[in-house]
């Protein structure tokens, strides 16, 4: 057994040293090589990252605004009872797979994370979110992978959020399984270093999306709207569901 395994591992480290050994547009020798070579892309996307930070900096501005209101409610005895100083982070990060079959088009996967808490005193909140998406991207005036593209995809994005300040607040953690979007993305991979990077054997470029527009044709949003303390707010749920962001992606994409 021990043998077979080391086989196959010298056959993949063979492979892929001569996958990655030749230039793209190179001849190796082998069709199946050829073809292969230069149709895959790896990316990390910095749009989540960008999109967890804004909500720790507003998380941030609107502090002053927390302590006032909680002050108002204890008449200016709020600091006999909690430290009502604001502690708070967020994160997030995304990757991305995408194969180009045809030298117009290409299919990919894009997953990321987002994790974030907000705790004040020993009570604290905590929220995760996992999106994911399938797309095709449909590039104009240059051959794929790069250049501008128009993207329709479908995804989700599942959420949870859980802490004892909900406990405190009679609530259970909050769960969502994600929904179901149908959305459409403008966006354009730039090529970095075109002419002199033309025939590397990996090349790099810069990843951007202009931005997504879609709807959850299968509502995410349902658990929250489900919450008795967010149950006037209903009316409100067919927009919530609205999916809009502004440079949902900003990364760096690899291709070999």
């Amino acid at each position: 057994m021990k043998k077979v395994i080391f086989l196959v591992m010298l056959i993949f480290t063979i492979s892929t040293t001569s996958l990655f050994s030749q230039n793209i547009g190179e001849p190796t020798g082998n069709a199946f090589l050829d073809y292969m070579h230069g149709r895959s892309l790896f990316g990390i996307n910095f749009g989540p990252t960008l999109y967890a930070g804004l909500f720790d900096i507003g998380i941030g501005i609107l502090e002053p605004t927390f302590q006032e209101a909680i002050n108002n409610m204890t008449q200016g005895q709020a600091n006999n009872y909690i430290n009502t100083k604001l502690k708070h982070y967020a994160f997030g990060l995304g990757f991305s797979y995408d194969f180009a079959p045809l030298d117009f088009i290409t299919v990919g996967l894009d997953i990321g994370f987002a994790v974030g808490e907000i705790k004040m005193d020993k009570y604290n909140v905590a929220f995760s979110t996992v999106p994911w998406s399938l797309n095709v991207k449909f590039f104009f005036w240059r051959n794929a992978p790069f250049g501008f593209f128009l993207s329709p995809r479908f995804g989700g994005t599942a959420l949870s959020i859980s802490g004892s300040a909900l406990e405190a607040g009679g609530l259970s953690d909050i769960y969502s399984h994600g929904g179901f979007y149908l959305s459409l993305e403008l966006g354009w991979r730039i090529q970095l270093f075109p002419k002199t990077g033309a025939n590397w054997p990996v090349q790099v470029g810069i990843d951007i999306s202009l931005f997504d527009i879609g709807y959850y044709v299968a509502p995410w949003t349902s658990p929250l709207f489900a919450v008795s303390h967010l149950n006037s707010f209903k009316q409100y749920e067919p927009f919530a569901n609205i999916r809009a962001l502004l440079l949902p992606r900003i990364g760096i994409t690899l291709r070999f």
